[in-house]
């Protein structure tokens, strides 16, 4: 897959209204979860979601930049 088909698919998720919604749900529910673990286990499982829906996020935000990176100068 090309880089400007990934940056179209990532345009097509990012600009639907349900995106934005349903991912803050899902981290706001996750950290609630994470701050009320009782356990450490619990604990780490709601870490690792929270973690999984941002890198998700991020994934996306990065699919979205297609630019080239500027060289270093010599």
């Amino acid at each position: 897959m090309t880089p400007q088909e990934r940056r179209h698919l990532a345009e097509a998720i990012t600009t639907n209204p349900l995106y934005s919604i349903i991912l803050d749900e899902m981290e706001i529910g996750a950290i609630e979860a994470l701050v009320n673990a009782q356990t450490d286990e619990h604990r780490l499982t709601r870490q690792l979601r929270v973690q999984a829906i941002r890198a998700f996020r991020a994934d996306l935000d990065a699919c979205l930049d297609t630019r080239e990176p500027k060289s270093a100068p010599a």
